[in-house]
C-alpha cells in the first residue's frame, strides 16, 4: 500500500479482492485447532470474512484518518521502477507485483466463516488494522 499515512494514496500496482487474515487470530484458531483432538483434518480454511478490495481499503483508512485517502493503480513498469528506486530488490518487487496480479485475477477472494467460528468472534477486520497505532 506504500507510504499511504504520508501520501494520502494508496498505490498499487493492480487492485482486487483479498481476504485480510490478521496472523494473531489464524495463530489462535490453529491453536484451536491443534488442541481439538483431530477433530479437524486436512486443509482447513482460515480467512477473514471479507475481501475488501484496495479502493475499499482507501475508503476505509479516510473513514478513520478524517483525510482524503485515495485509491491509485499504477502502470506496472511504473510501479516496479519506484519501488526498486526506493531501495527494494527487484526480483522481490517482481514477487510481489505476481500477488497483485493474481489479486487482480480473483485468487484470494475466497472467504470462509470457519474463522469466526473458531475464534468464536468476529475475525479483525482491516479496519481494525487501521485503525491500530503506527510503529515505525
Amino acid at each position: 500500500m506504500g507510504p499511504w499515512r504520508e501520501t494520502g494514496v494508496v498505490a498499487v500496482p493492480a487492485d482486487g479482492p483479498v481476504s485480510w487474515t490478521a496472523r494473531e487470530d489464524a495463530a489462535e484458531a490453529a491453536a484451536v485447532i491443534l488442541a481439538s483432538d483431530g477433530a479437524y483434518e486436512g486443509p482447513t480454511t482460515l480467512t477473514a470474512s471479507t475481501a475488501p478490495t484496495f479502493e475499499d481499503i482507501a475508503g476505509i483508512a479516510s473513514e478513520i484518518t478524517g483525510r482524503d485517502i485515495k485509491s491509485l493503480v499504477m502502470d506496472q513498469d511504473e510501479s516496479v521502477a519506484a519501488q526498486v528506486a526506493a531501495g527494494q530488490k527487484e526480483f522481490m518487487v517482481r514477487f510481489t507485483l505476481g500477488m497483485y496480479e493474481a489479486a487482480h485475477e480473483g485468487y484470494f477472494a475466497g472467504v470462509d466463516p470457519l474463522l469466526g467460528h473458531l475464534l468464536g468472534r468476529e475475525p479483525r477486520t482491516v479496519r481494525d488494522l487501521l485503525a491500530q497505532p503506527t510503529t515505525h
